[in-house]
């Protein structure tokens, strides 16, 4: 019997637009598909180191309502590098895994991160990962970057903010999961959309090649309808990722049916052709 293709997951930056992911990882697991390698990007890498260490999907929706909240006032620090910390986020991670290694993930991870002293982007996947999970998720300016080993890192999604590529030969299937749905926008009333806007087009620009190599890409149009920071909104981000899920989903299992259905004609045309008699069961 043929083999279950194996699938990789690609998961993209977006804030709490990426509680998304969730979503989606929840449909697949309840229909029997587990990505058999990951990579994440700003709060995908976040969602992609949890579910390396094998926590339940619920469980870690329960802790992005509980735990990372909007941001608190008591996390200001002004004179340093960023307003803001992620240093709550860090000791979670500290409390959940057993230790700071990529080698205790339950499936191969890999997380985009910027340098920010060359300006390049990397994808690590080996050595201690909760810094780099952090560092992946620290936009610059509202967070400060996280220094390792005497080099400044921050978000991955400013220079590619959904790794694909490194997944496409450790993979039979590439799934891409994109939460920052672009769609035509008719009006700006204030300044701030004109930024949010303008921020959403350069991050998609980094994107723009990796999901050339994705078999299947999910972008719920429905994460448009929320910011960056509408963690207090989890569960609808949750379930607009959720029903997106369930859509790639049937469509996974619609290509594996057709797969079976032509490799058992390709059998059934050799057997004629070897034997000159018709398959029978």
């Amino acid at each position: 019997m043929k083999r279950r293709p194996s699938y990789g997951l690609a998961l993209s930056g977006g804030g709490a637009r990426g509680i998304a992911h969730l979503g989606v990882l929840l449909a697949m697991e309840e229909n029997g598909f587990h990505p058999s390698v990951i990579s994440g990007t700003s709060m995908g890498a976040m969602v992609a180191v949890g579910y390396g260490l094998g926590i339940p999907v619920m469980k870690m929706l329960s802790i992005l309502k509980n735990e990372i909240k909007p941001i608190h006032i008591t996390n200001i620090n002004i004179r340093r590098l960023g307003i803001f910390n992620l240093r709550k986020v860090e000791n979670l991670f500290r409390e959940m895994a057993p230790k700071d290694d990529f080698s205790i993930l339950k499936i191969p991870t890999f997380l985009s991160v910027t340098n920010l002293n060359s300006g390049h982007n990397e994808i690590i996947s080996e050595g201690k990962f909760i810094k780099f999970t952090i560092a992946s998720a620290s936009i610059p300016l509202l967070f400060r970057p996280v220094v390792i080993d005497g080099t400044y890192y921050v978000d991955g999604g400013l220079t590619k903010n959904m790794a694909a590529e490194i997944l496409k030969d450790k993979c039979d299937r590439l799934i891409g999961v994109h939460v920052n749905h672009i769609a035509e926008k008719e009006e700006f009333r204030r300044m701030k959309d004109i930024a949010a806007r303008a921020y959403h087009l350069a991050i998609y620009n980094t994107i723009r090649n990796e999901l050339g190599y994705c078999d299947y890409v999910v972008d719920p149009p429905g994460t448009r309808r929320y910011t960056s920071l509408d963690f207090n909104k989890a569960e609808e981000i949750f379930d607009v990722g959720y029903k997106e899920g369930l859509y790639l989903v049937k469509q996974l299992e619609t290509d594996e049916a057709d797969a079976r259905h032509s490799l058992t004609t390709e059998l059934k045309k050799s057997y004629k052709k070897i034997t000159g008699r018709l398959w029978s069961k």
